[in-house]
């Protein structure tokens, strides 16, 4: 609960009351709240929950509990851990936040029922990568994109730091703010190289930590390391309950929906190219002049082969 205190001046009489506004109790919100406290089990449940909110507010608790290898009892546990008196208030708790998150699935199916139905899987592999890009644009913050763009602005130094699967993610966001003119530096992979990097951390330096599904032990650390150290750090992962997401200072959740064993990049590369985007119309003079000397470096040095 937030208590705002409200005072005011009239014929020399000084008087004040108090309001009080509730915090939204939603799902998500107790979740949140209550990931330290929660088993393993039910954090896999909480971010399938949060993955697949329209199934789970129809769905029955066997059906949630067989999607995640585990019994219906479990999933009536997870709710009473989260304070509900069981299952079915968890789901109607869930329904009463659907009416955006079920307009934006209708406009969706609405836009991807222009164009036939994916008939190969070639065409289902385009279809879900467009789902993916609608689903990370309906949860954008625009408040956190401003102050993440803020926080890349006023940084002296931008570290990048991703293993695995967002390697690619890494490079890219790395050499796209080098050529825009920021002091950029990815940190890959998780050796000693990258270790020393992340101990060489400074107070303006700004950390920018990319991960998804099965996080790196590095990238956490270093995160909890510039978090201690006083670091602004802005995380960019798939869930909610990512670990990143629990510690940074900005967080951006990405659907990254695959469809065989991997995951998809294609909204986290589109999440990217709005940085590079927004920051080039931030900083139009700067980024031309940079990228002029790139190009007069590159020609200069005959590193290209001009059409």
């Amino acid at each position: 609960m937030i208590i705002i205190l409200v005072c005011y001046t009239r014929f020399a009489t000084f008087s004040c009351w108090s309001v009080s506004l509730e915090q939204p109790d939603t799902l998500k919100v107790r979740i949140t709240n209550s990931l330290d406290k929660l088993s393993s089990r039910h954090k896999q449940i909480a971010r399938f929950i949060l993955d697949n909110q329209y199934f789970t507010s129809y769905a029955s608790a066997s059906q949630v509990g067989e999607k995640n290898n585990t019994t219906a009892a479990t999933v009536v546990r997870f709710a009473q851990a989260l304070g509900y008196e069981g299952y079915s208030e968890l789901q109607e708790a869930l329904r009463s936040d659907l009416p955006n998150y079920l307009t934006t699935a209708a406009r969706m199916q609405k836009r991807m029922s222009a164009n036939n139905p994916p008939a190969s899987n070639s065409q289902q592999v385009f279809y879900t990568d467009i789902k993916n890009i609608e689903r990370t644009a309906s949860k954008l913050s625009e408040k956190s994109l401003d102050n993440a763009l803020d926080a890349i602005q006023k940084a002296k130094r931008i570290l990048i730091i991703g293993a695995g699967l967002s390697h690619a993610a890494v490079v890219f966001l790395a050499h796209s703010l080098k050529v825009m003119g920021f002091d950029a530096l990815a940190i890959e992979g998780e050796g000693l190289q990258s270790a020393i990097e992340i101990a060489k951390i400074e107070p303006d330096d700004l950390l920018i930590a990319i991960d998804l599904w099965r996080y790196v032990r590095m990238t956490v650390n270093a995160v909890s390391h510039a978090k201690k150290i006083g670091n602004p750090v802005i995380a960019i992962t798939d869930s909610v309950i990512s670990p990143l997401a629990q510690m940074a200072d900005i967080s951006f959740e990405i659907a990254a929906e695959g469809i065989v064993h991997s995951l998809s990049l294609t909204a986290l590369m589109s999440l990217l190219n709005v940085f590079v985007a927004l920051l080039a119309d931030r900083n139009p003079e700067q980024v031309y002049e940079s990228l002029k000397r790139v190009d007069e470096t590159y020609q200069g040095n005959d590193l290209l082969i001009m059409t």
